[in-house]
């Protein structure tokens, strides 16, 4: 049996629908696991108990630490996810190392649930937080060693338009996340860098957009007006 040679149009286009169905199995996998994830963070969640509205009420006040933790985690799960659908809906196909990345990027999804009962634990502040935070940098710099691969190998339709704002932000929240290990050993307020670094992810965010929004809405309108040749 002879095959066509591989130059051919409609080959290539085979081809190519073959690679984006491929891809969008990872993506499909990708969504379910993080859906999985975040199920997890609310099913480990204590739930209060006691014979009067104070008891209750005191339950939930010595099980404070388990919810901050859990509000915290869900935040940081669905951040990861905003920016992994951010640049893998731009996905035309994926290579292997881009899907050994993603499966250690799932993993710390996976993790962070267990993550973040640890550290709504007693005793051992430092450790616990600094495990939690090392999930949180791991996934950061896989993600944007991810995204920079998709970029370098011509593995997306197009760039997407906000990329470099995407790996600017993970690698500043990475390294707030990385100083927050040391001063945690010192004082349980370490706490505060993580809630400092989504207000100024999103301020650096808001600043870029208003800078580079024409452009960005000028190279959008390019791609869309005209055809697309994979």
């Amino acid at each position: 049996m002879t095959h066509p040679p591989e130059d051919q149009p409609d080959v290539r286009a085979i081809r190519y629908e073959i690679d984006v169905l491929a891809a969008e199995r990872v993506i499909f996998f990708s969504d379910a696991v993080v859906a999985i994830a975040i199920t997890l963070l609310a099913l480990a969640l204590p739930v209060p108990h006691g014979g009067s509205n104070a008891e209750i009420l005191r339950s939930m006040a010595r099980d404070a630490n388990a919810y901050l933790a859990f509000l915290i985690s869900f935040v940081v799960i669905g951040s990861h996810w905003r920016w992994h659908h951010r640049v893998f809906r731009y996905v035309a196909r994926l290579d292997e190392r881009i899907i050994g990345l993603n499966m250690i990027w799932l993993l710390m999804m996976v993790i962070t649930p267990f993550a973040a009962r640890l550290l709504a634990g007693h005793g051992g502040f430092g450790v616990r937080f600094g495990f939690y935070a090392a999930v949180q940098i791991i996934a950061a710099l896989c993600f944007v060693r991810m995204s920079r691969l998709l970029r370098q190998r011509g593995l997306l339709r197009m760039e997407p338009p906000d990329a470099h704002q995407i790996d600017v932000r993970l690698l500043i929240l990475a390294g707030l996340f990385a100083v927050s290990i040391p001063i945690a050993f010192i004082t349980p307020y370490a706490f505060a860098l993580w809630i400092a670094g989504p207000v100024l992810g999103r301020a650096w965010w808001l600043v870029q957009n208003r800078r580079w929004g024409g452009g960005v809405a000028t190279m959008l309108r390019e791609h869309l007006g005209g055809k697309h040749v994979p």
